[in-house]
């Protein structure tokens, strides 16, 4: 049942999308495997009457790979076939959710075929036909406390590496509707290897869940179905971020020595809240290709957190601009911000006779940039990571900025030393992780003043249980 064509001939459910002539597409290899793995699970539960453990799917793959689309199918089709059928499917983030996944799922199924629907608990009843319905949730998974009471037939998390360890345990613990087949479907892109997502599914790890059966997918596999130039653009990657994002496998693969090598994640990452009251500073870069925005503020005590990465692909700067002011309307609604971007984007370009600077003026964005050498640069960034205020470093991270986390770790690095040539005091331009560390420095540049020569403190002494809040607020 590819096309899902249920309920009244005239729905047709494309999960897959259309094709040029408005027909259903088929699902490419790792959609189908994905179907197969629901339908021996429904086959088994038929045969038995019940099931003895809680199958659970993570479908790890890279970007485009079609691993939300192959989770959306088994899950639509078991809200058609199983009456009174209730489906959750959760994101760290409802904003997030609702942006996103709700848009694809309404666009799939019609939203006539909505019997009954709950905006405060974001619930809709779906028309199965004979009278019959089945319902889905849609849920922030940031609290889950409020489904403490809730059993679900199907779950499907989307970005599972977002989650936590305990609120994966806790969505097992609700898949446990009766007189339906009961599994969870995670889809995510690939974690470094510390994250608990590799833990569980490594069968000589403590926290090994054997319930969990791990596919790695290749972006190659849906390759057919992306645009030209959103082709172009992945294999134009760093190696050791088309590892990840491209192939789908775990971990992170540094090119070269690493350019601000004092950044330890146990140390400086944590799940980081804004401050309403204060205001968010932009560090912002120019550039066609990756033009990137990170987003810092500053708490009562002193300390920089850095809140959000945003990173575009192929776009001009107006429509960067446009995918800007959505991100802070999401994240920061009605936020104050100061604006620190790249000093060369006054300079007019042979494809446009306004600057990069006079777009974002026209645009509402005033800001203002330094002109900076890498020495400073590294000495007043290496000197703030190395300093502690209280019991927290004096810069530190929110877990989502992965690009710019993987930057510190090494995808921003010193050329590869060879014989008897001398190593460059500066970073390789990679095309990639530049972006989003040139717009950090612009924001560290901006905010503090080389001292000379710094005397670090060893942060590496210091117990990270220490650090006992999860929130840069004042």
């Amino acid at each position: 049942m590819n096309d899902l064509d249920t309920v009244e001939e005239h729905h047709t459910i494309a999960v897959y999308g259309k094709d040029k002539d408005n027909n259903p597409c088929d699902p490419n290899r790792t959609q189908a495997r994905v179907l197969a793995w629901k339908d021996q699970i429904v086959a088994e539960f038929r045969a038995k009457g019940e099931l003895d453990h809680i199958p659970v799917l993570l479908l790890q793959g890279g970007v485009g790979s079609g691993k939300s689309r192959a989770a959306l199918a088994p899950a639509i089709e078991m809200l058609f076939e199983w009456p009174d059928i209730r489906v959750l499917w959760g994101r760290q983030d409802f904003k997030d959710i609702k942006l996103s996944i709700m848009d694809k799922f309404f666009e799939i199924v019609p939203r006539d075929l909505v019997v009954n629907k709950s905006e405060q608990y974001h619930y809709y009843d779906i028309d199965q036909g004979d009278g019959n319905t089945g319902r889905i949730y849609f849920n922030g998974l940031k609290d889950i406390g409020g489904l403490s009471s809730q059993e679900f037939g199907v779950i499907i998390v989307t970005e599972a590496y977002e989650i936590s360890e305990q609120a994966y345990r806790a969505l097992k613990r609700r898949a446990r509707q009766e007189k339906v087949p009961t599994f969870i479907i995670m889809e995510s892109e690939p974690p470094n290897v510390d994250h608990w997502l590799c833990e569980v599914t490594d069968p000589a790890h403590d926290s090994y869940d054997p319930d969990i059966t791990k596919w790695e997918i290749s972006t190659y596999e849906n390759w057919d179905n992306l645009p030209t130039a959103y082709k172009t653009s992945l294999e134009n990657m760093p190696d050791s971020w088309k590892n990840k994002y491209l192939m789908g496998n775990s971990g992170f693969i540094p090119d070269g020595k690493p350019f601000y090598p004092v950044y330890k994640a146990n140390l400086h990452k944590y799940a980081l809240q804004w401050a309403p009251e204060k205001e968010i500073i932009r560090g912002m870069d120019f550039g066609y290709h990756h033009p990137a925005c990170i987003y810092c503020q500053i708490d009562s005590k002193g300390r920089l957190g850095v809140l959000k990465e945003l990173m575009g692909w192929d776009m001009t700067l107006d429509k960067f601009i446009d995918e800007m002011f959505a991100f802070e309307n999401r994240h920061f609604p009605e936020a104050q911000f100061r604006t620190y971007w790249d000093p060369a984007g006054n300079q007019v370009s042979d494809k446009n006779d306004k600057t990069s600077h006079d777009i974002c003026v026209a645009r509402g964005i005033i800001g203002t940039g330094k002109t900076s050498c890498y020495k400073d640069r590294k000495e007043i960034i290496e000197g703030r990571f190395s300093k502690l205020i209280g019991d927290y470093p004096a810069v530190i991270i929110d877990e989502s900025c992965r690009i710019f986390e993987e930057g510190l770790m090494g995808g921003y690095h010193y050329p590869v030393k060879k014989p008897g040539v001398a190593v460059p005091e500066e970073p390789v331009k990679d095309g990639f992780y530049e972006h989003l560390m040139n717009c950090f420095e612009y924001v560290m540049v901006n905010l503090y003043k080389p001292t000379g020569n710094v005397k670090k403190r060893n942060v590496n002494k210091y117990n990270p249980a220490r650090l006992y809040p999860k929130v840069v607020r004042g």
